[in-house]
């Protein structure tokens, strides 16, 4: 019989006739033993099959989603990394701690307070160190254990494509050689990157819906991330682009500046990113906000702002969706979808049976990248 594990590379022939007995476990697990009627076997317990990790790679998170024991996991790891290290206090702590890492020369380490940490709100972040750093602390936090692993991850439209909708090599080769690189963990072993795949944001969240599409349907995806505004118009059974759009200054961001700014100006506190997103995700939860901002006058001016801000990115996703006709379903996905999901579905008049937005978009594209590739 023939025995082919992909994430090994490698072809077993072997004989039923002289095989009495194989097992055999995919992806984390090894081959336990084939035994021969004359005595002779291999045996391969120790061999770890290389893994397959889906990464969006987003400014704001890493979303990690892979196949362990045939279920997909998934895991989210925000990006909030200073340039030096820090020192963990408790080792044993079940809390986060922080974890340092060095690439290239260059230190850094994982702090959701800082408010230096690096800036990822921008398209460079992409081809960046802390780009290759947030991926490695994701698969840090991911539980499986540090190894040889294929990465396949994504570029903006904008970035993934060039001027005439082709792909643009040059960057997806720069794309795959900034991953490719090695990161080193302060006193642990780390993953290494073995091979890396490149996809296009957002088109892949649309992938189960546009599977099941007749050959006059396509499908509008809106990807509202914390940097860049996606939108791209995708015939049914994924045959290709009608039309793309990329505006790499529209994002989540976009609030996400203006409350850390409210909240130097109007509380005197300097924050992270990161506690700037939280207070946008909880904009809704009274105690959240209330345990955070204590005076009732600094907590209506920060959220004044905030719904200022809120209806500006608001109005730049439907202005650019104005710019799209000719679609019959559309898909709202990404870290801003809940902002702005209300506004599309009103601005583009579709019904509700054509209209999809998940509980959790944020995972909606690496999602779809296991779908297409896993």
């Amino acid at each position: 019989m023939l025995v082919f594990v992909r994430y090994f590379s490698v072809f077993f022939y072997i004989s039923a006739s002289f095989c009495l007995y194989t097992q055999t476990r995919i992806r984390n697990n090894p081959f336990e033993c084939c035994i021969f009627p004359d005595g002779y076997g291999f045996f391969l317990n120790n061999v770890r099959f290389e893994m397959r990790i889906f990464v969006d790679d987003g400014s704001t998170n890493i979303k990690l989603a892979w196949v362990a024991d045939g279920e997909v996991k998934t895991l989210i790891s925000p990006n909030s990394f200073k340039p030096e290290w820090s020192m963990t206090l408790l080792t044993d702590s079940t809390g986060p701690a922080s974890a340092n890492y060095e690439i290239d020369g260059e230190k850094y380490s994982f702090d959701q307070l800082s408010p230096d940490a690096v800036r990822t709100t921008e398209t460079r972040y992409q081809y960046s160190d802390v780009n290759v750093v947030a991926i490695h602390h994701a698969l840090m936090q991911s539980g499986i254990e540090p190894q040889p692993v294929d990465i396949v991850v994504t570029l903006p439209l904008g970035e993934y494509l060039d001027e005439n909708d082709q792909p643009d090599m040059a960057k997806i080769e720069r794309k795959k050689a900034n991953v490719k690189r090695a990161v080193t963990v302060q006193g642990h072993e780390s993953f290494t990157v073995r091979k890396v795949s490149v996809l296009p944001e957002s088109v892949p969240a649309g992938f189960s819906v546009l599977k099941d599409l007749d050959d006059l349907d396509s499908l509008l995806i809106v990807d509202i991330g914390g940097t860049t505004l996606d939108i791209a118009h995708v015939r049914s059974k994924m045959s290709g682009f009608t039309k793309t759009h990329c505006d790499p200054k529209t994002g989540v961001s976009i609030i996400t500046e203006a409350v850390k700014h409210a909240l130097d100006t109007s509380v005197s506190t300097r924050t992270s990113s990161y506690f700037a997103d939280r207070l946008i995700q909880a904009r809704n939860d009274d105690s959240f906000l209330s345990r955070y901002l204590q005076n009732a006058d600094q907590r209506a001016q920060v959220m004044k702002v905030l719904h200022e801000r809120e209806k500006a990115l608001t109005h730049r996703v439907t202005d650019s969706v104005g710019r799209f006709a000719g679609f019959t379903h559309v898909m709202v996905v990404g870290g801003g979808a809940s902002l702005v999901a209300s506004a599309v579905k009103q601005a583009t008049g579709v019904s509700d049976d054509r209209f999809f937005v998940s509980d959790n978009p944020q995972f909606d594209l690496v999602l779809g990248m296991v779908a297409m590739k896993g």
